[in-house]
C-alpha cells in the first residue's frame, strides 16, 4: 500500500511541484517551431555508405550535438557522419559549424581539425583535463577517436596517447565523474560484433533482401573508462561491475535515482533488457534494473530501447526515465524515487499511444514553454524504407512529436500545433538555445539514404514569452563543467531540480547550460548547488531572463 501510494503521488507530482497541482501552470504563449537549417547555412548531408548492398549500420544513422567549442558564449553545432565501406578513401567527414551570430554558421570542420573520415555513430562532449574547453569524443564503428581542444579553436588526436583503445561498434556515449575524484571519467555503449563480412540478410528471398535485427549477431560490450589524469584513461569496465557480454547498447544517460550524491546510469538496449546500474560509491556498481523496474516493457518483455533520458521532478527527488523504442512497443516513461520502485506510466501518462505506430531514436526532457513543466520531444523514423509494403500504418519517414507535461502528470501531444509537421528519418537529437534568446532550440540528425534524405533540422523555437533562467556551472574542487551537479530552483512557492549532464538521447549531446521555465514568475527565491564534490552553494534572490554562472564553493 505505501509503494502504491508513492507511485499514485509521484504520477500526480511528475515534473512539477505540490504548489502548481493547486494552482496550474501560468499562461504561456503557444510555441511554434521552424526549421532555419537552411537559411543558416547549414548544409551538412548525412551519409550511410549504404550502397544497395543493405548493410546493418546504414539504418542507425548518427548524433549531433550543441556545443560551444570556441568558448565564445555562442552554441556551435557538431554532427557525426558515415563513410564508404569498407575502409575505401573517403570524403565524407564529422560536421562542425561555428555560430556567428544573427542566427547564422559556418562550416569549421577543417579549419578546427576535424576533417577525419571514420564511421561516426555517437558523441560525448566534456573538459576532461580541466583546462577551461571542451574535448570531443567520437564513438564509431571501427576505432573510436578522442581529440583534445588545444583552446584555439583546434583540436588534437589524442586517441593513441590516452590508451583508449575501442574498435567494435560503439553508439552512444557519455562523460561523468562515477568516482568523485574531479576528473570525468567515460562510459560508451556498446552494440554488436558486425562487418561487412558478417553481415546477415534477413530477406524472405533474395528479391526481397531486408535487414536483419540485432538478435542474429553477437553483442558487443560496452566499456567504462576512468579518467587518470594528464588526458589518459584505464579501462574498468570489469572491475567496476558494468560488463556485460549481451551487448546492443544505444543510449546510456546519467541520474541520481537514489539521491545519495553518487552518479548512476541507465542504459538502453535494443532486444536486451535495459540496464540500471546504481552507483556503490567504492569505484563498482551494481545493476538493478529488474529489480527497479525498468528493464522491461509493461508486457515484461525487453524491448528496441534507442535513446534514453532522465529527469528529476518535485521537491523530493523523484525521477523520470524515458526510452524510444520501436514502432508498435510505446516510448517507455518509468517514474520513481529513491524511496520506490519505478513503473511504467507511458500509457497512463498519454505518451504510450501516440507513440505505438512511430519508431523513436532520439528523445530527451526540457521546457520547450518555459512554463516550468517538463515536456518531451521525440525523434522519429523508421529502419525499413519499405515498411509501408507491410505495415499500412507504419511510415519510414516520420514526424517528430513533442508532449507537453501537464499539471495532472499527463502530457498532451502538439506535435502538429507546434509545426512538427514535416516527416524525416530521426535519430539523433539535441537540445540548446542557440540564438541566445533564453528558450530551447532542437536540433535532429536525420538518416541519410539513397533518395538524398539526410539533411539535418535546426528547429528554432519561436513564439515563447514565459520567464526563465538558465544556469550555467563551473566546478573548482568538482570537474570544471560541473557534470554532476544539481541545482535546484525555488520560484512562486515551487521546487524544481536539474543534473547537470552530458550525452543522454540518442549518440547525441545537448547543451550543458541548465534552463529553468519560470512561467509568470520574474525572480527565484533560492537557487541551490549540489556539487559532486558534497560541496553546496546557495543564491537569493536571482532575478530570472538571465545566465546565471555559478562557480564552485562562491558562497561558502
Amino acid at each position: 500500500m505505501v509503494r502504491e501510494s508513492l507511485h499514485r503521488t509521484c504520477r500526480g507530482w511528475l515534473l512539477s511541484g505540490m504548489a502548481w497541482l493547486l494552482i496550474g501552470p501560468p499562461a504561456t504563449s503557444h510555441a511554434l517551431f521552424v526549421d532555419v537549417a537552411a537559411q543558416a547555412g547549414i548544409d551538412f548531408r548525412h551519409f550511410t555508405g549504404a550502397t544497395g548492398e543493405r548493410y546493418l549500420p546504414e539504418t542507425m544513422g548518427a548524433g549531433c550535438a550543441f556545443v560551444d567549442y570556441d568558448g565564445d558564449g555562442a552554441l556551435d553545432i557538431l554532427f557525426a557522419n558515415g563513410r564508404e565501406w569498407p575502409d575505401a578513401p573517403s570524403e565524407h567527414t564529422p560536421g562542425l559549424y561555428r555560430n556567428i551570430g544573427a542566427g547564422r554558421f559556418v562550416d569549421a570542420t577543417r579549419a578546427a581539425g576535424l576533417d577525419r573520415s571514420m564511421y561516426g555513430m555517437g558523441l560525448a562532449i566534456a573538459d576532461i583535463d580541466n583546462d577551461g574547453d571542451r574535448d570531443i569524443y567520437f564513438a564509431n564503428l571501427g576505432r573510436d577517436l578522442l581529440f583534445a581542444n588545444r583552446g584555439d579553436g583546434t583540436f588534437e588526436d589524442i586517441t593513441t596517447d590516452s590508451g583508449i583503445e575501442n574498435d567494435g561498434w560503439s553508439t552512444s556515449a557519455t562523460f561523468f565523474d562515477y568516482d568523485l575524484d574531479g576528473l570525468l571519467d567515460l562510459f560508451v555503449c556498446g552494440y554488436v560484433e558486425w562487418t561487412p563480412d558478417t553481415d546477415l540478410d534477413c530477406g524472405v528471398s533474395p528479391s526481397q533482401p531486408s535487414y536483419c535485427t540485432p538478435t542474429v549477431y553477437p553483442g558487443y560490450p560496452s566499456r567504462l573508462y576512468r579518467n587518470v589524469g594528464s588526458g589518459a584513461f584505464e579501462d574498468v569496465t570489469v572491475a567496476a561491475g558494468v560488463y556485460r557480454a549481451e551487448g546492443k547498447s544505444l543510449g546510456a544517460v546519467i541520474l541520481d535515482y537514489d539521491d545519495d550524491g553518487w552518479p548512476d546510469l541507465a542504459v538502453a538496449n535494443d532486444t536486451e533488457p535495459d540496464l540500471l546500474f546504481r552507483n556503490d560509491g567504492d569505484g563498482a556498481f551494481t545493476e538493478e534494473g529488474v529489480v527497479m523496474g525498468v528493464a522491461f516493457g509493461e508486457n515484461g518483455k525487453a524491448r528496441a530501447g534507442m535513446g534514453i533520458d532522465a529527469t528529476s521532478f518535485g521537491a523530493e527527488g523523484s525521477v523520470a526515465i524515458a526510452v524510444g523504442n520501436f514502432s508498435a512497443e510505446m516510448t517507455g516513461l518509468f517514474t520513481g524515487s529513491a524511496a520506490a520502485y519505478f513503473r511504467d506510466d507511458a500509457r497512463a501518462a498519454g505518451i504510450g499511444a501516440s507513440s505505438l505506430t512511430r519508431l523513436t531514436f532520439g528523445l530527451f526532457f526540457f521546457d520547450y514553454d518555459l512554463d516550468g513543466w517538463t515536456d518531451l520531444f521525440c525523434a522519429n523514423g523508421h529502419i525499413e524504407p519499405r515498411v509501408g509494403d507491410y505495415q499500412q500504418a507504419t511510415t519510414y519517414a516520420q514526424d517528430a512529436t513533442l508532449f507537453r507535461g501537464r499539471a495532472d502528470g499527463r502530457y498532451h501531444d502538439v506535435s502538429s500545433a507546434a509545426g512538427l509537421t514535416t516527416p524525416g528519418v530521426g535519430r539523433g537529437a539535441a537540445y540548446g538555445d542557440y540564438d541566445g534568446d533564453g528558450d530551447l532550440d532542437v536540433l535532429v540528425a536525420n538518416n541519410g539514404v539513397e533518395d538524398g534524405r539526410g539533411a539535418p533540422w535546426l528547429l528554432r523555437n519561436d513564439g515563447v514569452s514565459g520567464a526563465w533562467l538558465r544556469v550555467s556551472t563551473r566546478g573548482t574542487r568538482s570537474n570544471r563543467d560541473g557534470i554532476g551537479a544539481v541545482v535546484t530552483v525555488t520560484a512562486g512557492g515551487v521546487t524544481r531540480r536539474q543534473m547537470v549532464k552530458t550525452g543522454g538521447s540518442y549518440c547525441s549531446q545537448s547543451e550543458t547550460t541548465l534552463t529553468f521555465g519560470l512561467g509568470d514568475v520574474e525572480s527565484v527565491h533560492t537557487l541551490d548547488v549540489r556539487w559532486p564534490s558534497g560541496v553546496v552553494d546557495r543564491y537569493a534572490g536571482v532575478q530570472g531572463r538571465q545566465t546565471f554562472t555559478v562557480t564552485e564553493g562562491e558562497t561558502q
